[in-house]
């Protein structure tokens, strides 16, 4: 492999964080254990209280630079990192995950195969308390997937890995109104114009903990939710067909959301935006779920174990 000069990496991670001091170092670490040697990382320090910076310094890499900033957000903060970055592909690492090992090495390999693909992802699982699970890519086919792919959500996350030196690369939405959504928003307009490479294989784990960001207040989600709707709508160029998934999409999971909160009138009437443009089968199951509500599903889990 390469060998690292801080002035030449061949990966920069950026890592945003807010108040993550409890997570920051193990995130830190993985990038620190990589085989692949040619790297930096950019910590965005998003204007945590905690003591997220005496954490970062005890760690004394010179390849790891602590940026501290005034709070604005995660898409603020990533595309602060993006215009700082060093090197010829970045990507975006939470503070709260970890890279395997193999990471980079992967992501090199496979760049080196393609010839210089613009995006480029891998696989993740998700720890949760210790046990591991896969996440929707499991069993996604490798290879390259775009518009058609994301208009059914986000199964990457903001685990994506993009060329620098991309002239047509839009940056992240910075209103922290999308705040948790901003990702898939990134991925909807830029696969416009491009397309992903996903590796087959699961060089990330996600820590699936209780404050992750997609595990906050329900109600938030669903009002940035429909925030992002009609953002995707006015931003991206999509087909009647591409249209129809991504309403049904993000209706369905308004349902789920307001679903988990037990607040049955409301998950139903998004179940019922969602289930016109849906598979027929995937409609049924929403429907029914909403209809008897939360804790009668669970009752039902319950007798029958």
């Amino acid at each position: 492999m390469e060998s690292n000069t801080s002035n030449n990496p061949f990966f920069s991670v950026i890592i945003p964080t807010y108040n993550r001091a409890g997570f920051i170092t193990p995130t830190i670490k993985s990038v620190q254990k990589q085989e692949f040697a040619a790297w930096e990382v950019l910590i965005i320090d998003d204007g945590s209280t905690d003591d997220t910076s005496q954490r970062v310094a005890a760690l004394s890499d010179t390849r790891i630079q602590y940026l501290p900033k005034l709070n604005e957000e995660r898409g603020a903060a990533r595309n602060y990192g993006f215009l700082r970055a060093k090197g010829e592909y970045v990507l975006f690492l939470d503070s709260d995950d970890l890279l395997l090992p193999d990471h980079l090495a992967v992501l090199y390999s496979t760049i080196q195969r393609l010839g210089a693909p613009n995006f480029i992802a891998t696989k993740y699982n998700f720890d949760r308390d210790g046990i591991l699970a896969d996440s929707d890519l499991a069993t996604v086919t490798e290879g390259w997937y775009g518009l058609d792919f994301f208009v059914r959500g986000n199964a990457l996350a903001c685990n994506i890995c993009v060329r620098r030196q991309n002239s047509d690369l839009r940056l992240f939405e910075e209103d922290r109104r999308y705040a948790a959504v901003e990702d898939w928003m990134f991925m909807l307009e830029n696969m416009q114009r491009d397309q992903v490479y996903i590796v087959d294989a699961v060089t990330l784990t996600m820590n699936d903990h209780d404050a992750r960001s997609m595990r906050s207040d329900n109600s938030t989600l669903v009002r940035k939710l429909q925030l992002a709707l009609d953002w995707m709508l006015a931003r991206v160029t999509l087909t009647p067909e591409q249209r129809r998934m991504l309403i049904g999409r993000v209706y369905y999971l308004c349902a789920i959301h307001a679903y988990a909160d037990d607040h049955r009138k409301e998950a139903m009437g998004y179940a019922r935006r969602a289930a016109p443009n849906l598979p027929r089968g995937q409609a049924v199951t929403l429907l029914i779920r909403c209809l008897i509500g939360l804790r009668a599903v669970e009752w039902l889990k319950k007798i029958r174990t």
